[in-house]
């Protein structure tokens, strides 16, 4: 087939180019009134101006023409235009329901609710998407019958995550292995680690960054005094060596910044660098620390004391 030459004009209907702009801003958004479809429209550099009622009323037409589901507008919708079946259904397997529906049933039992909540609304929104017959059916109450002690652990997290929020400062009494401890501290942070809540902030006395266990802590008291530091987050680039680089599965906020068939390379930012380092310290020879030169010196440190403790034992 010949070819056309670079400068030849290329042939592209204009209006059908409309047509399928609306129906693409209609699966993004699902529903447009027509001062924001306008708008939508005007932003396209494409077709860079704005229809009335009776042209866009057209360009819909032509959308339900070809089967897309779109009721006329009118005061129950606000006169929007709502697309109510995507015109590109996906097709879900029996077993990747189940899957869907079984991590739904176990994030509901975490302490993080957030977690829970997030991937049902993902579901909710995956369901539209989803073709009918095989549409997961996603409970969108709110969880009933939750233990206790989930329900406390549930409380203390947005109890802990208001208070970093408000960004006040906390007096805390602590209990350490001497007794009672008063913390000055501004929160920044809540974390879980190895079942573990954990505070994390700046203690005005020691002008370290801390991580607190929420359960140690005893009376608190929020003072009048706003945050004067903020978050100081480290950006971490590690190396992993081998199996692990094939097999390794990012944590949240990772990112893969270099792959080769033996060697992976990860940047994450943390708030405290601890909880990193005993993990990173778990994968033995196959990690290693590239950058900050501060946190590897920190992991050779420890690595060292590890090594003349077992020279002794």
């Amino acid at each position: 087939m010949a070819s056309l030459p670079c400068d030849a004009p290329l042939n592209i209907n204009v209006s059908a180019y409309r047509v399928l702009f609306i129906l693409l801003m209609l699966v993004r958004y699902r529903c447009l009134n027509m001062m924001e479809l306008n708008r939508l429209l005007y932003e396209n550099p494409l077709i860079g101006r704005v229809y009335n009622c009776e042209t866009l009323t057209k360009y819909i037409n032509t959308l339900r023409e070809v089967g897309c589901e779109i009721p006329r507008s009118s005061s129950r919708n606000d006169y929007s235009y709502e697309l109510n079946k995507t015109p590109f259904p996906l097709v879900l397997e029996p077993k990747e329901m189940a899957v869907a529906e079984k991590l739904l049933k176990q994030l509901e039992k975490q302490p993080n609710e957030e977690l829970f909540k997030d991937y049902r609304d993902f579901l909710d929104q995956l369901s539209w998407a989803v073709k009918v017959p095989q549409q997961p059916t996603v409970e969108t109450s709110e969880p009933v019958g939750v233990f206790p002690v989930l329900e406390m652990r549930r409380e203390q997290i947005r109890t802990y995550r208001r208070y970093c929020l408000d960004a006040f400062m906390l007096e805390i009494q602590y209990q350490q292995t001497g007794g009672l401890k008063t913390i000055f501290l501004e929160p920044h942070e809540v974390i879980e680690r190895e079942n573990r809540l954990l505070l994390l902030g700046y203690d005005q006395q020691t002008q370290q960054q801390v991580s607190l266990d929420i359960g140690r802590i005893g009376k608190l008291k929020q003072l009048p005094s706003k945050n004067r530091r903020l978050v100081a987050r480290t950006v971490v680039l590690f190396a992993l060596y081998g199996r692990l680089a094939a097999s390794y599965r990012l944590y949240p906020g990772e990112k893969v910044v270099y792959r080769s068939t033996q060697e992976l390379h990860v940047k994450t930012l943390v708030s405290e660098t601890s909880g990193l380092m005993g993990r990173l310290l778990k994968y033995g020879d196959a990690c290693q620390v590239l950058s900050p030169e501060s946190l590897r010196e920190t992991m050779r440190a420890h690595i060292d004391q590890l090594l003349a403790t077992l020279q002794e034992a």
